[in-house]
């Protein structure tokens, strides 16, 4: 059977790989390596060798000619495909960004390994807190409630100590900015929202099947369009509290909160809701969104 381009790509890197981390080897060690013949060695080498030779000045991958001719794999250089090497202040900052995510459930199995490999290559021992604190008894739920496409019952506490419980749609949990969010449809507001998990103070997992599947049109899409910029009064701060990445400042009788938008419509749907606090809204094209849905309500209103 002919052998998959894929097969074979994955031995060249392979190949690039071993004699990068064992030094100068013979082309005989690398084929009982790899299960092939010699032949198949030069070849891929040959390949290697071609393939990273686009122009005259650039050369990511060199191997020594005379080595080769003694049939010697041996690297002069390695620039195109060597493995990551991370400094001790990105390793750690790296463990803490997955770690928030593990705090949160949202890192994948992959992650997960990752995270094990780095904290193991770490000199010395290394903790690592995320932004939030979410412990197990509202991070599990959670989970277990969208496995299951169940509703759950959360009880949430803004930042002004108010305490709500709603029921919601769970859908996913991600990190953003370093803090740990629910995105779910809540029953309370009749829209999506975007919960933070450490303003979660209890879960309940309900029998009640989920009737709200997830939206990637209402805020969800975690690449931001434009930065905003709000100034409101103090009343209608709740309203922003949770906005991804929200930074929010006092301004006097009112606060003034800048956060990354995903989504405009999202954005000036909850900004419509407590429009009569408002004091400021920036850019122009959150403000343009912002009169479009008044004017649409206004026009139901008759």
């Amino acid at each position: 059977m002919a052998e998959q381009a894929t097969d074979r790509l994955v031995r060249m890197l392979g190949i690039l790989t071993y004699v990068e981390r064992h030094g100068d080897t013979p082309f005989a060690e690398l084929a009982e390596h790899f299960g092939v013949t010699v032949a198949q060695v030069r070849a891929d080498l040959n390949a290697l060798w071609v393939a990273s030779e686009p122009g005259d000045s650039w050369f990511p991958i060199d191997f020594s000619a005379d080595a080769y001719d003694a049939d010697i794999a041996a690297l002069v250089r390695n620039d195109g495909v060597s493995q990551v090497r991370l400094s001790p202040r990105e390793a750690v900052a790296l463990v803490g960004a997955l770690s928030t995510m593990g705090a949160a459930g949202a890192l994948p199995e992959a992650g997960t390994q990752v995270l094990d490999k780095l904290r193991g290559a770490l000199q010395e021992p290394v903790t690592v807190l995320g932004d939030d604190h979410v412990p197990d008894e509202t991070r599990e739920p959670l989970l277990e409630a969208m496995r299951r496409y169940r509703l759950a019952e959360v009880e949430y506490v803004d930042a002004q100590d108010r305490r709500t419980t709603r029921v919601v749609d769970p859908h996913r949990l991600v990190v953003i900015d370093g803090h740990a969010y629910l995105e779910c449809f809540c029953r309370r507001a009749q829209d999506y929202r975007v919960l933070r998990l450490d303003r979660i103070a209890a879960v309940t997992v309900l029998d009640a099947a989920v009737e709200h599947p997830p939206t990637d049109s209402a805020g969800f899409t975690l690449t931001p369009a434009f930065r905003a910029t709000v100034r409101i009064a103090r009343s209608g701060r709740y309203a922003l509290e949770d906005m991804p990445g929200v930074a929010i400042e006092d301004a006097e009788e009112d606060v003034i909160a800048t956060f990354d938008v995903a989504d405009a419509a999202f954005v000036a749907g909850r900004l419509l809701s407590v429009a009569p606090h408002l004091r400021e809204v920036q850019p122009n094209r959150l403000v343009d969104e912002l009169h479009r849905q008044a004017r649409s309500v206004l026009d139901v209103q008759g």
